[in-house]
């Protein structure tokens, strides 16, 4: 199955570069004349390409979790959409992964850039501020759209929300749940990738009209419990992966309660209003 990756770069491979003694440490990340200048030297790219290619998935941190995804995949099945923020530094860490993943045979979809704030407080702090709240919203709508065309053109979509500014992160991981896509990143007490369980779900029909149910009654119990599980055990499944309502069972394995979770009142609650 065709698979497309959204990937949320941040700067790891630079600050990674530092202190290996690739590039010089004394400059920060907001040095956008710095890294403007290494963005227009080709040659400058193509160190910083072959530092991340002498150890990608320590040298950088979208593609130590990407790689591990996709290893043992067709890269030629494989879409990656790598977005990040309009600054010097993170459109360099973009063309260098972008670079190194066309050599492993991926594709790359189109990017977006979206408010970095550093570029725009050149000229005016509160014009960066607001260009940055109006660059979340907008790169929200982006992904939503995105991977909703893409779920319909076949694709397995995943999100990689490891890199990048922490409200692009919180964005990119949003998104996921409200398309009810799969989200991965990088634990890096346990140094695993982990899948994200599925944290949102907008419940329909007759999904609603169960919750509705329990939310007036508080819980089902006895033949009543049996009985809404044996005449709506899809729905009851799916409002249960979603941590909506809770299903307890006996001993046997018979179910003796259905109740609502407190994200299920919540989520109730908003709907009915």
């Amino acid at each position: 199955m065709k698979e497309f990756h959204i990937i949320s770069s941040g700067v790891s491979i630079l600050t990674n570069a530092q202190r290996a003694g690739k590039l010089p440490q004394d400059k920060r990340i907001a040095d956008e004349d710095y890294w403007g200048m290494l963005l227009q030297n080709p040659t400058e790219i193509n160190k910083i390409k072959e530092f991340v290619k002498l150890d990608p998935y320590k040298n950088s941190a979208e593609l130590n979790t990407f790689l591990r995804v996709v290893k043992d995949k067709n890269p030629e099945e494989i879409e990656v959409y790598l977005f990040g923020t309009k600054t010097s530094s993170n459109e360099l860490c973009r063309r260098v992964i972008e670079a190194y993943l066309k050599e492993l045979g991926f594709r790359l979809y189109t990017p977006i850039e979206i408010s970095g704030y550093f570029w725009e407080a050149k000229f005016d702090e509160k014009y960066a501020i607001d260009e940055f709240k109006k660059g979340i919203s907008e790169l929200l709508d982006r992904l939503i759209y995105l991977a909703k065309k893409k779920k319909e053109e076949g694709y397995r979509v995943y999100f990689n929300p490891t890199g990048g500014l922490k409200a692009h992160v919180i964005t990119t991981a949003l998104a996921a749940f409200l398309v009810e896509a799969e989200v991965y990143y990088m634990n890096e007490e346990f140094n695993e990738v982990v899948f994200m369980p599925s944290l949102f779900y907008i419940p329909k029909g007759k999904e609603m009209e169960i919750l509705r149910r329990l939310n007036e009654v508080i819980f089902l119990s006895g033949k009543d419990a049996e009985k809404l599980y044996s005449d709506a055990h899809d729905e009851i499944e799916r409002l249960l992966t979603y941590g909506l309502i809770t299903v307890e069972k006996d001993e046997s394995d018979i179910i003796y309660r259905i109740k609502l979770t407190e994200k299920g009142k919540f989520l109730n609650e908003r709907l009915r209003g």
